[in-house]
């Protein structure tokens, strides 16, 4: 049977989805489509290509070898559509972005909405969540992180850095007792993260302004943190850049400032692509406008 370089498709949606409705799911087909398309690329190539379980598919060894070839087709036909396409140099198609939930709601969000403005026929995903998404997997193509990656083959930029400080309401200032230093900090309710659930141990920002400190309400992303800071349920560590937009909370020990960068990585086969070209310029253009928000403290 001859090969069907169309089915290289599903292949890659099943590798990166696990499961054949999820995979289905991606490509807007009926997950029996995906397993027929499966199973005829299995049976052209002769090798068992996924284990099914009950909990999903499994790619086996001869899936793995294959995975590198289907990808360099995928970077090819993209290549391909870009390069002759006839939007007189107007970006289309789709691109994803990974990146940490407190820059993605609450900076790229809005930031993204103006590349979309200027690109009507560019499909944007933002993948806004405390977790990191595989670029070698292609979950993603853009991904920012809080941690410069030392290993992989990735090209990675920065992107700036950032500072952070400890915020709470006027609210619960008023109903506690006052804070002149570091070590007042034992007697209040303290806002952090779920340690065992932290995507990032750069995150871990209790430790570096006093060791021992627990928070008593924990969350997994920082946006929930803000808005508890913000309703008075104690106080917290929040990027300046988040503390811009939120006037319900102010500076707590404003000496303290912690600092952070993001990182923006993307696969070299990735980059190559004029839409991801144009969405990195464009990123890395607006954080420069808007420094100010990542490095300077509110003014309230």
């Amino acid at each position: 049977m001859a090969l069907n370089w169309d089915d290289m498709r599903y292949f890659l949606a099943l590798c990166r989805k696990n499961s054949f409705v999820s995979a289905a799911n991606e490509l807007r087909v009926t997950h029996s489509t995906v397993a027929r398309r499966i199973t005829a690329l299995e049976n052209s190539l002769q090798t068992l290509l996924f284990h099914r379980n009950e909990k999903g598919c499994r790619v086996t060894p001869s899936g793995e070898k294959l995975i590198v070839f289907a990808e360099q087709i995928e970077s090819t036909i993209i290549s391909i559509e870009e390069s002759v396409s006839g939007y007189n140099n107007q970006l289309s198609g789709s691109i994803r972005i990974g990146a940490p939930d407190g820059i993605g709601n609450c900076y790229l969000a809005a930031c993204l909405g103006r590349l979309q403005a200027l690109h009507p026929s560019l499909d944007i995903e933002l993948v806004a969540v405390p977790m990191y998404y595989s670029l070698s997997k292609r979950e993603i193509d853009i991904l920012i992180t809080v941690k410069k990656p030392t290993v992989g083959n990735v090209i990675v930029r920065k992107l700036t850095n950032y500072m952070l400080g400890m915020f709470a309401s006027e609210k619960y200032l008023a109903t506690t007792a006052p804070i002149t230093n570091k070590k007042d900090l034992k007697k209040h309710q303290i806002i952090g993260y779920v340690d065992d659930l932290l995507f990032d141990t750069d995150l871990q920002f209790m430790e570096e302004i006093i060791p021992g400190l627990t928070p008593r309400f924990r969350s997994t992303t920082v946006v929930a943190q803000m808005n508890a800071v913000a309703a008075g349920s104690g106080i917290g560590v929040i990027p300046y850049f988040m503390a811009h937009q939120e006037e319900r909370i102010i500076p707590v020990l404003p000496e303290q400032i912690i600092e952070r960068g993001y990182w923006l990585q993307v696969n070299p086969e990735s980059r190559q692509l004029a839409r991801v070209r144009a969405t990195i310029d464009f990123l890395v253009e607006q954080i420069e406008l808007e420094r100010n928000l990542f490095l300077t403290l509110p003014e309230r």
